[in-house]
């Protein structure tokens, strides 16, 4: 918006002695003209602007001009430039993440935003956003995200048990990010009731012209993980050392113990279900299941259907098609 962008400007010029047109165009993404009838703008509105031509010429505010920036200590901006700078997400645009920065950065001076400070603020990136299919989830959160604040009704179609899919109307609440997930906290009209999507099993998503009325939301998960924590019990797991990168993202430090040199035995949450056998599919020949039996037998079982469908749909190919 303008008067974001007009603002950005403004807590810019207060932070720095002098900047050029140019660098403000391309620190907001527009062109110079626009920079230009936006200083036009700030000048109308009464606060003072100095222009320097030439090759070393720029734009400033006038000196005396300045905002008392003494509620902030140098310490608190960088804890809020660090907590911004961390957030990369289809959540928040590019653009709006740029133009927070720019105005918590006016709270220091030049001489503050030196390079050690600068260093601080690049030692850790949290990147929400998905290694693959990008453009779809973000599309996604993008419809999320106008409905959630016009409080508009949604409608998609939705993949549930068993494959079956359904239509859907809703009242968002709340986009959640939990273990390498999204999830949309909405109140279900076609269950009567609060309901938690997964983003991925959501699909054609359209915004209404209804709006709603706000509800009272439940606590987000504290139903499904009161169930989950009913379900989840320990396997033990012998596991190579090579797979000890991926154990670690299932399981604490704790319950991992050192065999021997080549080999780790594991205390594994588990939960009776197609998911967690997935997992240990996953981990391959060198990962087995010691206790309980009944496990290990299931992934037997598992383990020659996948061989079984392999060998049928390879030897059902190779008769009827020709590959060249």
């Amino acid at each position: 918006m303008k008067i974001n962008r007009i603002i950005t400007i403004i807590m810019v010029l207060l932070q720095r002695e002098k900047i050029s047109g140019k660098e403000l165009a391309e620190k907001l993404n527009v062109s110079l003209r626009t920079i230009y009838r936006d200083i036009q703008v700030i000048e109308g509105a009464g606060i003072p602007i100095i222009t320097y031509q030439g090759s070393a010429g720029g734009i400033s505010i006038l000196k005396t001009y300045k905002v008392n920036t003494s509620l902030f200590t140098k310490e608190d901006v960088i804890v809020l430039l660090k907590g911004l700078n961390l957030l990369s997400s289809p959540v928040i645009k590019e653009s709006e993440n740029l133009r927070t920065f720019e105005k918590i950065k006016s709270f220091l001076s030049e001489q503050e935003l030196d390079e050690e400070v600068t260093n601080n603020l690049n030692q850790l990136i949290v990147d929400l956003s998905p290694w693959f299919s990008k453009q779809n989830i973000n599309k996604k959160i993008s419809i999320i995200r106008l409905a959630l604040n016009e409080q508009l009704l949604l409608s998609f179609n939705y993949l549930g048990v068993k494959n079956k899919q359904t239509s859907r109307l809703i009242e968002p609440y709340k986009l959640i990010f939990k273990e390498k997930q999204w999830y949309l906290q909405a109140f279900c009209l076609n269950r009567n009731d609060f309901r938690i999507f997964k983003l991925s099993k959501m699909s054609n998503i359209r915004e209404t012209n209804t709006k709603f009325i706000s509800q009272t939301v439940p606590e987000v998960f504290s139903l499904f993980e009161k169930d989950m924590k009913k379900k989840i019990f320990k396997i033990k797991l012998l596991i190579d050392e090579s797979l000890l990168d991926r154990i670690l993202d299932f399981c604490d430090e704790k319950d991992i113990k050192k065999l021997n040199e080549q080999q780790y035995l594991v205390n594994f949450n588990f939960i009776d279900d197609d998911y967690s056998y997935g997992i240990l599919l996953s981990l391959g020949h060198k990962c087995i299941c010691l206790e309980p039996e009944h496990i290990r037998h299931e992934m037997v079982e598992r383990a020659e259907k996948l061989f079984k469908s392999y060998k049928n749909a390879a030897n059902s190919f190779m008769s009827n098609y020709s590959i060249k």
